[in-house]
């Protein structure tokens, strides 16, 4: 809630539901109510995004503020799982498709699968999927803030000891598109795009 950007921006209205129910909906369909975990802060100015995931019946698990990476430390312990999907809760755009591809591409030769390394797909429509034991692994009270505050870039920044494994769309012009919500111009984009639009940048259409 404290984004400096666009302050609350996670429960903010947009097409009549809150971001953040908009990327829960999308998760959910993929991966299944129970296994989504909201991992926010312990401070107070957060407690509505709590009060909004409990009132859905969505786990919530709550940690320190800058440090993003040891959050999800925190979430991953609290579950029975070989990996760890990782989405931003400012993507109200999410594909569906592009979370089926990234959990489809898990095998026993990475640590990491990703949808960044190159970026193929625009802001907004990226995903990250952690084995638990690579990221029960990090050191997060030693990483850098860039590693505790945006958690991957651990991963990628120890090329010697994780192995990532990246998915791409086929269309490396998409990533110079953005479907993420950082400032409120950014929402109203959003809100006036049109479908043919945003099915230029949708796996089932391309």
């Amino acid at each position: 809630m404290s984004s400096r950007r666009f302050p609350g921006k996670v429960l903010v209205p947009f097409k009549g539901r809150a971001i953040l129910d908009h990327v829960l909906t999308v998760v959910e369909g993929v991966v299944g109510v129970p296994r989504v975990i909201v991992a926010t802060s312990v401070e107070p100015s957060d407690d509505p995004i709590a009060t909004f995931a409990n009132d859905r019946d969505t786990r919530v698990v709550r940690g320190d503020l800058a440090n993003v990476l040891a959050r999800y430390r925190d979430a991953a312990q609290t579950v029975d799982a070989e990996w760890i999907l990782r989405v931003s809760a400012d993507s109200p755009m999410l594909d569906p498709e592009v979370l089926r591809r990234v959990i489809a591409a898990a095998d026993d030769g990475s640590d990491v699968v990703t949808t960044t390394r190159p970026r193929t797909f625009p802001r907004g429509r990226n995903a990250e999927l952690i084995r638990r034991s690579a990221l029960m692994s990090a050191d997060a009270a030693r990483a850098s803030a860039d590693e505790q505050e945006h958690v991957t870039p651990y991963f990628y920044n120890r090329p010697a000891t994780f192995r990532i494994r990246n998915v791409e769309s086929g269309h490396p012009e998409w990533a110079e598109a953005s479907l993420a919500v950082d400032t409120p111009e950014d929402l109203a984009y959003l809100e006036r795009i049109t479908a043919a639009e945003l099915n230029r940048f949708s796996l089932a259409h391309s």
